[in-house]
């Protein structure tokens, strides 16, 4: 392994309810790739402005948000942020909804919440020094008690299929189903999974919603041409641990 590393970040924001904890958390990381999910979509050009990076967002549906005591719409996004040349441009590959088709949010469920939030893997080419190296991040289909379900497995083989078409890929992201579980094991099966096996959870306890909830959502795969670093998860940002890794080519 010869070349420059890439220093990566990857975070569940919870949308705007921890960006006091999230700008100061990356700011001292000092990553060349940020990417982030559950993005609102009025925090985008903040978060360019606050990390002095360039970056794309896809929305995923439209939410409400409370500002300053006014509610409104706004697109919930994931999003890739860098301050390295891209080669070529961010592209966004769906594998649930529709280029240009946003729906409103229903999370009365997991059947509501599927049916109107796209799901895609988000994704570019950064060069640092004389290497390449592909990123990708995506937030994947939500079942609400972290058990595989239908659309779930239609889901993954849809994703599959783009993963198919990108030759090397590190992909990160919150893919709602736990390590050990049909969906994550069949990620690791195709994907080195670099998340250090003496982590249980990638919940913050403290901050997520429903407690200490013992599961491993959150990962960080790459295909044979990658490998990662001193890869480890922050907890104390948001209601999902930060996944802060360095990727070297191979």
């Amino acid at each position: 392994m010869n070349g420059e590393h890439l220093k990566l970040v990857s975070l569940n924001i919870e949308r705007d309810k921890h960006l006091d904890r999230v700008f100061p958390f990356i700011k001292q990381e000092d990553p060349d790739v940020v990417c982030i999910q559950e993005l609102m979509s009025g925090d985008f050009e903040i978060f360019e402005k606050e990390l002095q990076m360039k970056g794309s967002f896809t929305p995923l549906t439209r939410r409400a948000i409370n500002r300053d005591g006014e509610e409104s719409l706004e697109f919930f996004s994931i999003a890739l942020f860098t301050k390295l040349p891209i080669h070529g441009e961010i592209s966004s590959a769906y594998y649930a909804g529709n280029p240009g088709v946003v729906k409103d949010y229903e999370g009365t469920n997991a059947k509501t919440k599927s049916s109107t939030s796209s799901r895609m893997v988000v994704h570019a080419t950064v060069c640092k020094g004389d290497d390449k190296f592909t990123v990708g991040t995506t937030h994947f289909t939500w079942t609400g008690d972290g058990k595989v379900d239908g659309q779930q497995r239609v889901d993954l083989e849809r994703m599959f299929e783009i993963l198919d078409n990108i030759p090397e890929i590190v992909l990160c992201g919150d893919f709602n189903a736990p390590r050990g579980g049909e969906i994550f094991n069949s990620l690791s099966e195709r994907f080195t999974d670099y998340i250090p096996k003496h982590y249980t959870t990638s919940i913050d306890g403290n901050l997520h919603y429903a407690g200490d909830l013992k599961v491993m959502v959150d990962g960080l795969f790459s295909t044979p041409h990658y490998t990662a670093r001193n890869t480890k998860l922050v907890c104390g940002v948001s209601d999902h641990c930060a996944v802060v890794s360095e990727i070297l080519r191979v």
